[in-house]
């Protein structure tokens, strides 16, 4: 952040009118003003940055910019990302606050594991800009070698890979863990499903009768917890997915972390677990082995986790599957959502019903045995 910022009151409704163009425009003007700050060796006379859209919008909205300076052109990769303020947390000060943290600490808990180099904080904008962590996106490549046509023996580099998303995860709780946990209430816990959907509704799919009976009966069995387990707590990714890994130079980074306080550590476990086992439901892979996606690589991303910690292994294992469940309801719904608002409802549901429902069906009956198995 630079002295002159403070010269700009932050404005959620301008920056909400802002074009595109126009923040491209301030944005290459602050980034050439700082450039020696963010690379000190860099001939600011000679460098070419340019800009461009990278999703969002209003307020909530990423750019990518390219600089090129130097002899032999060298190529850097900077983002800023703009973020709303909401009454309970600024998201854009919370996320840099908790970047310049794990950029600290990371490499000394974790070898091999990074988060993107905080570069810049814009209060006016209400945005921050960071060094990009390469192309190589986890979900690609998981779409792709995760295929029925592949061999187990073709997928250690795979399994490498999700052993090195635990680690990270497990060094981000470590780093960012609380002196408090959170006792379990299964209240609140369901409450906060059906804040987003009730899962009442699965009967309106195509799903087995059998397999909502069996929901009901597992969700009914939480109650049995309440008071009994104590849930280790830390900063929250928020959206903990494949889709956030990158790799790049044999290293796990990743972006987009929110980093709310004090949230308990299953959160972002369960997460990843019900992405990795519904990821890209539409069908542009279609070979995509969701079992193993659901069952192997799950099995080694907990037990990877498990290692770095002295949590004790049913009860870790027990609610790691409980947030799983959770959020395999909640993205159900999500993704169910999407398809009925963006194309047609007679279109969401025939697709709900078709695709969503096999995969989503199989990854909860099993998250439902292991939950069982652990009990």
């Amino acid at each position: 952040m630079r002295d002159d910022d403070h010269q700009f009151a932050y404005d959620e409704q301008a920056v909400h009118k802002l074009s595109s163009k126009v923040l491209i425009s301030t944005l290459v003007k602050r980034i050439r003003k700082n450039l020696k700050l963010y690379y000190g060796g860099l001939d600011i006379s000679k460098a070419i940055i340019t800009g461009k859209p990278w999703g969002g919008k209003g307020t909530s909205r990423t750019f990518r910019f390219k600089i090129r300076a130097g002899e032999k052109n060298k190529e850097h990769v900077i983002f800023v990302k703009l973020c709303p303020v909401f009454p309970a947390c600024n998201m854009a000060a919370m996320e840099y606050e908790t970047l310049k943290l794990l950029y600290a600490e990371m490499p000394s808990v974790r070898k091999y594991c990074n988060v993107a180099r905080p570069l810049d904080f814009f209060p006016d904008l209400n945005a921050y800009a960071m060094e990009s962590v390469g192309t190589k996106s986890f979900k690609a490549y998981l779409l792709k070698k995760n295929s029925l046509l592949r061999c187990n023996d073709s997928l250690s580099e795979l399994f490498s890979l999700v052993s090195g998303c635990a680690s990270w995860l497990s060094g981000f709780h470590e780093i960012t863990k609380s002196n408090e946990s959170v006792c379990f209430d299964s209240t609140l816990f369901i409450d906060g499903i059906k804040e987003d959907f009730d899962w009442c509704l699965l009967r309106d799919f195509k799903f087995q009768n059998s397999t909502l009976v069996l929901l009901e009966m597992t969700i009914g069995r939480f109650a049995s917890f309440n008071g009994k387990f104590n849930m280790p707590c830390a900063k929250c990714h928020y959206d903990f997915t494949p889709a956030h890994v990158f790799i790049s130079n044999d290293k796990i980074s990743v972006i987009d972390i929110l980093g709310v306080e004090n949230n308990p550590i299953y959160d972002d476990i369960g997460y990843f677990l019900a992405s990795m086992a519904t990821v890209n439901s539409i069908p542009f892979y279609p070979l995509f082995d969701y079992q193993r996606a659901d069952r192997d690589l799950c099995d080694k991303f907990l037990e990877v986790y498990l290692s770095e910690t002295t949590y004790e292994r049913e009860v870790f294992m027990l609610f790691a599957n409980i947030f799983k469940l959770k959020r395999l309801l909640v993205w159900f719904q999500a993704q169910y959502t999407r398809f009925n608002d963006i194309i047609h409802p007679f279109v969401g549901k025939t697709f709900a019903n078709l695709r969503l429902v096999k995969i989503f069906e199989e990854s909860i009956l099993s998250t439902i045995n292991k939950i069982s198995i652990h009990l």
